[in-house]
């Protein structure tokens, strides 16, 4: 046991001798030993104890956009409906990456299917090595329409989670296609990213066309062609 005075206890807090009685008063102090109305002790083990429980481990402070949910664009929401859809036809509850992008070349309108158009990626090209990819993990495919419903290709939450970080990153208010598009290749693995793969497109070429089509800011500017209110 390693004893501490008070005086020594305020040089290893940097406090004064009379903080530490306030300490002592309100019943806020280490554990301590009274030998007598002015000797009293601490046990450096105790005092460290008490500082440990003191520790405040600080929270990352995040912006006015990451502390809410960002609303979609009618064009986002219709590729995920059409995403469902296509999970349904194997009896999915659920889309995976694959579908969403399956979707987004569908939805022809949107920002991601306008993306995928210029870096020359169309929906014939998508949908031929969605089905090749496919028939090489039949069996998989097949586990799917036996209604496992565990077997999804990939998390789309996953990928709507990294679609809003993409759109927060741009300084955007909204969450639209070009996010999700983006937000199948920042999960890294799975179908709908093997596929973007193989067809030559990067993380890198879509933030650069989405560069070039959407204008990037900081929160506030509401000068943006393709906010939620202005799609039909």
């Amino acid at each position: 046991m390693q004893l501490m005075s008070i005086e020594d206890l305020a040089v290893y807090l940097g406090d004064s001798k009379r903080t530490i009685y306030k300490y002592i008063a309100s019943g806020d102090c280490p554990p301590y030993i009274r030998i007598s109305a002015k000797n009293i002790k601490f046990d450096r083990a105790d005092v460290d104890a008490w500082l440990e429980s003191k520790k405040v481990i600080p929270k990352p402070t995040r912006t006015r956009l990451q502390a809410r949910a960002l609303p979609w664009t009618p064009r986002a929401k219709r590729v995920l409906k059409v995403a469902r859809q296509a999970a349904g036809q194997h009896k999915l509850d659920s889309p995976g990456a694959e579908h969403l992008l399956l979707a987004i070349v569908e939805v022809r309108e949107c920002m991601g299917a306008g993306i995928l158009r210029n870096l020359g990626v169309g929906k014939v090209k998508v949908r031929e090595l969605y089905e090749r990819l496919c028939e090489d993990a039949k069996a998989e495919v097949k586990s799917k329409a036996t209604g496992d419903k565990s077997t999804v290709t990939d998390d789309v939450d996953n990928v709507i989670r990294c679609a809003h970080e993409e759109a927060v990153r741009l300084g955007h208010d909204y969450l639209g296609a070009e996010h999700l598009l983006a937000g199948i290749l920042l999960v890294g693995d799975g179908l709908g990213h093997r596929i973007l793969t193989e067809l030559g497109v990067t993380l890198d070429s879509v933030r650069s066309e989405t560069a070039k089509l959407v204008v990037c800011r900081p929160c506030g500017d509401n000068n943006v062609s393709d906010q939620p209110g202005n799609e039909e």
